[in-house]
């Protein structure tokens, strides 16, 4: 009955195959709370009572709700699809659509808006992802409060601390907490990614498979450095047992277990007299970087609106398709090509030129180009940017030469009214 669910047209179930991708998770989740009761005499033992029965009960609870959130947010991925190419679906017979970027945008949406929620093939990632996050709040909520499971020695909790010491328990459970911390830290990493990507229509199978190794790793480097404190005496061990500021640590790991992973790796190459990688360029020679606050009418509010789609410079502002923001995005179409024909022009000529650009009535790319055609004005616009005069066809020649800038154009082109018989 399951495989016949599974393998069903969609349309025969219209309403219960917007989850079907849940339906594994949801066989764990009820397999848990059968095993919940299963278990429980086990985990609490039979001097306990019921107040251990209520708070083993609340811990399973606890780990299948923050288990399945990331899982079910996952399938309104493809809702803002839809409603992205319902909004382009409005253009149709305007000139715009006419146009590369439109028909670039139209592909690219409407290739995968005709799914209304996610597929098959996130049943099995979601189920692995669900499958980490469950067992490891599970272990954090559960696994503390058991003393005697710190006194077995292991080798990701202990280190090389004797086990015969009488901190070690102690040196576990703290190593444990970290590990927990870390694995809160991915966590939280990972729930704001998925909105992202979902945002961004960027969510892909192999998505969930990397956010759930993430946790994973995370857990693994907080312990390493853990006890890498020690191996470096970077502090004693009865501060290492202790100071609660190795939790804050953990967290971050979780957050960031990348950037950890290489500073242990360079700090172990330079004890170990291994070291071949070459320095960074000189700050001199490095590129400025371009912020978005550099276009006219970018206040922080859109910017931080644009920095939810993954636009954050205006470099990668310059190379968006309008029609691919629009959806996304509560302004007009015209708006977004003002804002990205200035970021090009930003790209293109920097700072200080912009400004002195800016005093010749040039607020983008478009400007430029026109400029740029009439020999009289070209003068004075390159005098702007250190040009000679002389370089004015062979600038242009470079405009159109960037397949960019020739869409933009075509847009701003078919943006115009059409003119009165």
């Amino acid at each position: 009955m399951v495989q016949a669910f599974l393998e069903a047209p969609r349309q025969s179930y219209p309403n219960l195959m917007r989850f079907r991708s849940l339906l594994p998770v949801g066989i764990v989740v009820a397999v848990a709370i059968g095993a919940a009761f299963v278990v429980y005499p086990i985990l609490v033992g039979d001097q306990n009572g019921d107040t251990s029965k209520l708070t083993v009960g609340f811990s399973f609870t606890i780990a299948v709700m923050l288990a399945m959130m990331p899982a079910m947010i996952c399938t309104v991925q493809n809702v803002s699809l839809r409603r992205q190419r319902g909004e382009l679906d409005a253009l149709d017979g305007t000139p715009v659509s006419e146009t590369t970027l439109y028909a670039t945008a139209k592909r690219e949406i409407g290739a995968d808006a005709g799914e209304s929620w996610i597929d098959n093939d996130y049943i099995v990632p979601s189920f692995v992802y669900f499958l980490i996050c469950f067992v490891g709040f599970l272990a954090i909520l559960l696994g503390y409060g058991r003393h005697e499971l710190f006194d077995n020695a292991a080798v990701f909790l202990g280190g090389l601390n004797d086990p015969a010491d009488k901190s070690y328990t102690m040196y576990q459970r703290g190593t444990f907490c970290i590990g927990a911390m870390a694995m809160a830290g991915a966590y939280a990493y990972a729930l704001g990614r998925i909105l992202d990507r979902i945002s961004n229509n960027d969510l892909y199978p192999v998505s969930l498979y990397y956010y759930g190794a993430r946790i994973i790793i995370a857990c693994i480097v907080a312990m390493v450095l853990r006890h890498t404190f020690l191996a470096l005496n970077l502090v004693t061990g009865s501060d290492t047992s202790l100071n609660p500021l190795l939790l804050l640590l953990g967290f971050i790991v979780g957050f960031a277990p990348d950037l950890f992973i290489i500073a242990l790796s360079r700090k172990a190459f330079q004890l170990i007299k291994v070291w071949g990688s070459r320095s960074e360029p000189a700050e001199e020679v490095r590129p400025t970087t371009l912020p978005l606050l550099m276009i006219d009418d970018l206040t922080r509010e859109k910017v931080d609106r644009l920095n939810e789609i993954g636009i954050d410079t205006a470099q990668v502002l310059a190379h968006q398709n309008p029609f691919m923001l629009l959806p996304r995005l509560p302004y007009e179409l015209s708006l977004i090509v003002d804002w990205i024909s200035q970021a090009q022009l930003y790209a293109l000529v920097r700072d200080e030129r912009l400004k002195a650009l800016r005093g010749l009535f040039i607020r983008n790319i478009i400007d430029l180009y026109v400029r740029l055609g009439h020999e009289a004005a070209a003068k004075p616009v390159c005098e702007a940017l250190g040009l000679d005069a002389a370089a004015a066809p062979a600038l242009l020649q470079q405009l159109e030469a960037d397949a960019y800038f020739m869409q933009l154009k075509e847009l701003s082109q078919a943006l115009h009214p059409a003119p009165r018989t």
